[in-house]
């Protein structure tokens, strides 16, 4: 049954009462009082669609309640109509400058009176459905604007998730390949390890990409850019694909094509890429030819940019050429199991042609192969063109045993004059920044927080760099960066603050950068990317002088050992998980204890706490704790207090037995006998310890303890408490108990 609309009808005449309501009663719900007080409080209880008010009435007339009808926030919108005589027309200009919507006059034409208050009835009913629609369409929007954030937030904790563990799988890595002596098996390894991670990486990427298309975020920006160092980055990068099957690679250049445009460099790349890809891919036997030429456009200032790629591999049938753009699309897969990728390449270079106001045309034809053309505008940045001599140097490229090793061979040129600050709550990923950039020579000091980082800037030390973990307890990056330039404000020096994150989403880079940072790194660490900052932020601001002299007095402090490589790594890992888990059982203990993560900033430290462990667990393959700290730091972001309560601590203890076993395979490995004393070795290891704690280096204190073995049990608990000092920053506590312990000995 259809729901009545509802009317008040106020009237102290009780025949005009009873007269509207037997002319009303059978179409509306019918509510009727005698004075003004009575309507307002059953305007309020039951907020009819309409009312019907006399204006004549004592104690209050009809003017004042419609005066408070509107004051009110639940009654304001409540439609009036004025009863008025015949003899008072000046009350209806009146009641209508108030807010009333219209007048019936007495004595009443039932018919009137019905039209006039169903033509009412009909406004508002209107207006309601038209409040109900926008409401709808509000709530949708803030629906799918939550929807988004939320997409938004998963994958930034995705990238984050997954690219912390990376940071140190691909950083340590990377260390390990810089040695020269390493047996071939291992090298090979290694290269296959890297060579793995970097095709996860990518897909990582794609996945990002795809988000950020979706969002609209995904943005061109085009500026002046080489031609032929564009081709020789794409071609490089994906010569590799060939490894070693029977495939030639073709390459043809325009030689009339300017030197020099202006476009999106970084996005065709990608495209370039994509292509490429997928032509090697799907290419077993055969040849792979790309051709770069231009067309003139009616503008002088523009040309049109034209790529073409074709190979002789599997091609297509017309069905998959209709599908060939839709996302997570993948074909041949009963031909070719072992090709990587999410399918979602293709979606994004297609919407990155539009982006850029281009064409892409795909022609192909099964088990013959696939001609794929592109076509992008593209404006002319300066006079010149490639000419015969560039093409022909570019041209000359042919497939070689590029490897991983070698393509990221990076020449690390001393800085011995460069000191940089890095910053990171996890241990291991100080580890791998640390071990990367030291072998620039660099001075180096780290800080496990924003506030610690904060103190050291303002206690006058001066860096060339900042780098700057975004996530971390206590003070975070933003914060801290925050805080340094405020403080600057009154120095002459800005020190350069760069990015060093897990996060990688879309905009994310922008965040920074309008929050004081200089640049932005991903993690894991590209060597190039660190690389070029050392390079743009260190090295470029020296005089030629300077640069000369560090390259003359080149020194090594690697060991070139290739026996001694991995276990050094893994016990800087080890050690470094220890001191991660040891501050982690305290602070879980401390706050279970005290019910401490049921406050807003217990709960923040408790998601900080446990966010780290779980990436440090995964790092060292402890992947059944991870996924428990990864439940818990959910838990946590949920404020879902019963899930803390009852799984904390069975994760405490957990970890501490682990914490336990890591500590006993620590002092097996370094065990030894010293029953007639110190050994030369751990005294003059000891030495530089005290020397290096004597410049606050901390990180130079526990390098040296991480690569001492043979050492006795009481050594071992000796410098046990002096990593304890240094963690802490007390130098001069471990100072002096080196100094004691070798007066010890001495006796």
């Amino acid at each position: 049954m259809e729901k009545k609309n509802s009317i008040l009808i106020v009237d102290d005449d009780a025949a005009s009462l009873m007269e509207l309501t037997y002319i009303l009663r059978s179409d509306y719900k019918l509510y009727a009082v005698k004075d003004g007080v009575s309507a307002f409080e059953k305007a309020k209880e039951s907020l009819p669609d309409l009312i019907l008010m006399d204006v004549i009435m004592p104690g209050m007339s009809g003017f004042e309640v419609l005066s408070k009808l509107k004051d009110h926030e639940s009654t304001k919108s409540i439609s009036v109509i004025f009863i008025t005589g015949l003899s008072e027309e000046g009350n209806e200009s009146e009641g209508l400058a108030m807010g009333a919507v219209d007048y019936i006059r007495k004595p009443f034409n039932a018919e009137i009176v019905k039209l006039r208050v169903s033509q009412q009835i009909k406004i508002t009913n209107l207006q309601r459905e038209l409040v109900n629609a926008a409401v709808a369409a509000e709530e949708a929007a803030n629906a799918a604007d939550a929807a988004n954030k939320s997409k938004s937030k998963f994958l930034a904790n995705m990238s984050h998730e997954i690219r912390t563990p990376m940071n140190a799988i691909m950083g340590v890595t990377d260390i390990l390949m810089q040695f020269e002596q390493l047996p071939g098996e291992i090298a090979d390894g290694l290269e296959m390890i890297y060579a793995s991670s970097e095709m996860l990486l990518g897909i990582i990427n794609d996945i990002l990409d795809f988000s950020k298309v979706e969002a609209g975020k995904l943005n061109i920006t085009p500026a002046s850019y080489k031609v032929a160092s564009l081709i020789n980055d794409a071609v490089q990068f994906n010569m590799m694909r060939i490894e070693n099957r029977p495939v030639k690679f073709e390459l043809h250049i325009e030689e009339t094509i300017p030197a020099d445009l202006i476009g999106d460099e970084l996005r065709i790349k990608q495209i370039l890429n994509n292509l490429l890809s997928n032509a090697f891919k799907y290419t077993d036997i055969g040849k792979v030819t790309m051709s770069v030429t231009s067309e003139s456009e009616s503008d002088d200032d523009n040309i049109m940019l034209v790529f073409c790629i074709q190979d002789t591999g599997h091609g297509m049938t017309q069905e998959q050429l209709n599908r060939l753009f839709e996302e997570y699309s993948r074909f041949n897969e009963n031909v070719k199991r072992t090709i990587e990728g999410t399918g979602l390449g293709l979606s994004i270079m297609q919407r990155l042609v539009r982006l850029m106001n281009g064409e892409v045309y795909v022609e192909s034809e099964l088990d013959k192969g696939t001609k794929v053309t592109v076509r992008l505008p593209q404006g002319k940045a300066a006079p010149g063109i490639l000419g015969p001599a560039v093409v022909d140097n570019l041209q000359r490229l042919r497939k070689s045993d590029l490897t991983h090793r070698k393509k990221i061979k990076i020449n690390h040129e001393p800085m011995p004059y460069g000191k940089v600050l890095i910053v990171d709550d996890i241990e291991t990923n100080l580890f791998v920044a640390v071990r990367l950039m030291r072998l620039y020579k660099l001075q180096i000091e780290t800080a496990t927080n924003g506030r610690e980082a904060v103190n050291k800037v303002k206690s006058g030390n001066v860096y060339d760099v900042i780098f700057m973990d975004h996530m971390m307890p206590e003070m975070d990056g933003i914060e801290a960066a925050k805080h340094i330039r405020d403080w600057e404000v009154n120095q002459s020096k800005q020190v350069p603050i760069v990015a060093l994150t897990a996060n990688a989403v879309a905009g994310q880079a922008d965040i920074f950068l309008k929050n004081g940072f200089d640049a932005f790194l991903s993690k894991p660490i590209d060597v190039r990317q660190l690389d070029m900052m050392l390079n743009k932020f260190i090295r470029d601001k020296q005089t030629p002088e300077t640069i000369e002299a560090a390259n003359r007095s080149k020194f090594d402090t690697e060991t070139n050992d290739s026996d001694n490589i991995q276990p050094y790594a893994d016990s800087m890992l080890m050690d470094s998980f220890i001191r991660d888990a040891c501050k982690a059982v305290s602070l879980l203990e401390e706050l279970f204890q005290n019910s401490g993560f049921e406050s807003e900033e217990g709960l923040r430290k408790y998601i900080t706490c446990i966010h780290g462990m779980k990436s440090s667990l995964g790092t060292i393959d402890e992947l059944e704790l991870s996924e428990l700290a990864k439940k818990l730091e959910q838990a946590g972001r949920n404020k879902n207090i019963s899930i803390i309560t009852e799984h904390t601590p069975g994760f405490i203890n957990d970890l501490r037995l682990l914490l336990e076993e890591c500590k006993t395979k620590q002092s097996d490995r370094i065990a030894g006998s010293e029953d007639d004393g110190l050994s030369e070795d751990t005294r003059n290891s000891l030495l530089i310890i005290k020397e290096k704690a004597a410049n606050y280096d901390r990180k130079g204190v526990l390098d040296i303890i991480a690569s001492m073995n043979k050492y006795s049990k009481e050594t071992g608990m000796v410098l046990e408490t002096i990593k304890e000092h240094v963690i802490h920053s007390e130098f001069e506590n471990a100072e002096r108990a080196v100094t004691a312990y070798l007066s010890k000995d001495a006796v």
